[in-house]
Parts: C-alpha cells; sequence; structure tokens
C-alpha cells in the first residue's frame, strides 16, 4: 500500500508544467498550543490578499515526508526544507521537498485525498459579528462567531484585522465545496467569511491559532518545473 501512494505522489507530480507567478502580500508567524496547553508549535504562512493563494514552509511537514520517502535511519531528517502552496481556486497543494540531493514537486489535488464521508445530517455554517474586539499584538482587531446552525453552541471565534485586507472567503470556499460534496451536502450553505488577516483562532475558550509577528513584505513566487519528453 505504501509503495502504491508513494507511486501516486509521483504521477501526480509530473501533472503541472506551466509557470505560475504568485505575489504573497503578508507574512504572519503563528503559535499553535497543544491541547494541554503545555507545549506551542510555531508555524509562518503568507496570505495572498485576494485570497487566491496561501504559503507556509512548516518543516513539521517536511520532517514527515522525508522519514516516508527516505528510508535511512542514519539521515538527520531535521535538515529537510519544504514550501507549500495552497491554490485556493483550483483547489490544490503545490508542495516543493528539499532534502540534502533530493528535490521532489508535488502538484496534489484536495478532491482526491479528502475522504468520502457520507452524512444524513444538514446543516449551515452561520457567521455573526458580536461587536467586540480583542487585542493581539497591541492591535484591536474585531471578533467574529462561526457556529453551526442545528448546534449553535460549537462555536469557533475568529479575530481579523481589517487593516490588512485579506478575502478568506475566497480562502476558504474550495475547501468547504470539497467537504460538503464529500459528504453528500452539496445543498449547504457556504458561509461568509470576515475579511482581514486572522490574527486568532479560538474553540470553545482555547487558543487553536495566535499571531505573534506579521510582515507586509511582499514577494514573489516563481513556479516553473515540468518534464517533457521528445522524439
Amino acid at each position: 500500500m505504501e509503495k502504491l501512494f508513494i507511486l501516486f505522489l509521483l504521477i501526480t507530480s509530473l501533472s503541472f508544467s506551466q509557470e505560475k507567478t504568485i505575489e504573497i502580500d503578508y507574512f504572519v508567524d503563528y503559535v499553535i498550543p497543544s491541547k494541554r496547553q503545555t507545549t506551542t508549535d510555531t508555524i509562518s504562512i503568507g496570505f495572498n490578499k485576494d485570497g487566491e493563494y496561501l504559503w507556509t514552509n512548516y518543516n513539521k511537514l517536511a520532517l514527515d515526508l522525508a522519514k516516508s520517502l527516505i528510508k535511512n535511519s542514519s539521515e538527520d531528517y531535521s535538515k529537510a526544507k519544504s514550501n507549500i502552496i495552497y491554490d485556493t481556486e483550483e483547489g490544490s497543494l503545490l508542495l516543493t521537498f528539499e532534502f540534502n540531493k533530493n528535490f521532489i514537486f508535488f502538484n496534489l489535488n484536495l478532491d482526491s485525498f479528502l475522504p468520502f464521508s457520507e452524512s444524513d445530517e444538514s446543516f449551515n455554517l452561520i457567521t455573526e459579528d458580536i461587536g467586540e474586539t480583542m487585542k493581539v499584538l497591541d492591535r484591536e482587531v474585531n471578533i467574529y462567531n462561526i457556529f453551526p446552525d442545528d448546534k449553535p453552541e460549537e462555536i469557533l471565534t475568529i479575530a481579523t484585522d481589517i487593516d490588512y485586507k485579506v478575502n478568506n472567503s475566497a480562502i476558504f470556499k474550495k475547501f468547504f465545496e470539497i467537504a460538503f460534496r464529500k459528504s453528500g451536502m452539496e445543498d449547504n450553505n457556504f458561509p461568509q467569511f470576515p475579511d482581514g488577516l486572522i490574527l486568532k483562532i479560538i474553540e470553545t475558550e482555547n487558543t487553536l491559532l495566535e499571531a505573534i509577528k506579521i510582515s507586509d513584505k511582499k514577494k514573489t513566487i516563481k513556479i516553473n518545473y515540468s518534464l517533457k519528453i521528445t522524439e
């Protein structure tokens, strides 16, 4: 099974050949506390203000990928590096992976990886502006609650900074479309997410993610990887 999975990744990695130019407008460092709030992890995410792309170089993913593909216990996998771009319009992940002399490029369609889990339930997600603010990085930011209409007590709280323009509805739209379709709930209404840079996410008083640093120094990413065979 593992060999088939690796073969599938290699095949899909060859399906992307055209050049892409991607603009990343903001970079945010977040802390992610553990469930018991005893340890924290850090992740950097880059945002395109139109919501077309997300970027990260989350090295824990590179480490896990290295261990699954390169079977050599003597290697220092901590040196593995990755760049991951989520194309929100296509619903696909572009991933580059570097480790020693190894370089791998993947173009992965989320529709192929999200599991099918049919459900008889039907619900709509509600976005509510509660008219309150909180401080994150000494900035006063707006608070919104998101919850299913049939379980209003299951609240996800999002704090966004509208001074940094980001179209969050565009970021999440394709993901929810795929998830609803995989669950047999295509008729569900897609929620309109609040605009602005997401600085904090809270679930039932537990912080899932919180910004600790923001950079608005724009960067351009060019992707041009292809394998052509001619006669």
